[in-house]
């Protein structure tokens, strides 16, 4: 079961992860207006290994949005650092996430977690 964060614990965790720049990076999609419809972000998991995180806002799910902003995020980040290995560890049951990880190019490694709760996944560079 996955502890409810308040407003405030989050609020300071966001300050702390922006402030890490050396283990962080964050690229906001907007739309045409220039309203932020997701997010990706990259934390330095170890070495040159480096976890992604992802969410689109509510009202922009459902459009086939994820893949290309992961895509995206991707390309940015790797651009500047070819050498790094990205993976990714979804909740066993977030099938939507896996979806859109398998589709951006993701393959499954194996299971994680202390109670094998989450799917780990590495990206694989075409």
């Amino acid at each position: 079961m996955t502890k409810r964060i308040t407003k405030e614990e989050h609020d300071k965790w966001l300050v702390k992860v922006l402030a890490d720049q050396s283990n962080q990076r964050l690229f906001i999609l907007e739309d045409l207006d220039a309203s932020p419809c997701g997010q990706v972000r990259f934390s330095r998991a170890d070495g040159d290994a480096w976890e992604i995180h992802f969410s689109m806002g509510a009202q922009f799910r459902g459009r086939k949005l994820g893949v290309q902003m992961i895509r995206a995020g991707l390309d940015v980040f790797l651009g500047k650092d070819q050498r790094s290995q990205i993976i990714a560890k979804v909740k066993k049951n977030n099938m939507a996430s896996l979806r859109v990880l398998a589709t951006a190019g993701f393959q499954i490694e194996g299971k994680c977690g202390s109670d094998d709760s989450e799917t780990r996944l590495i990206y694989i560079s075409k």
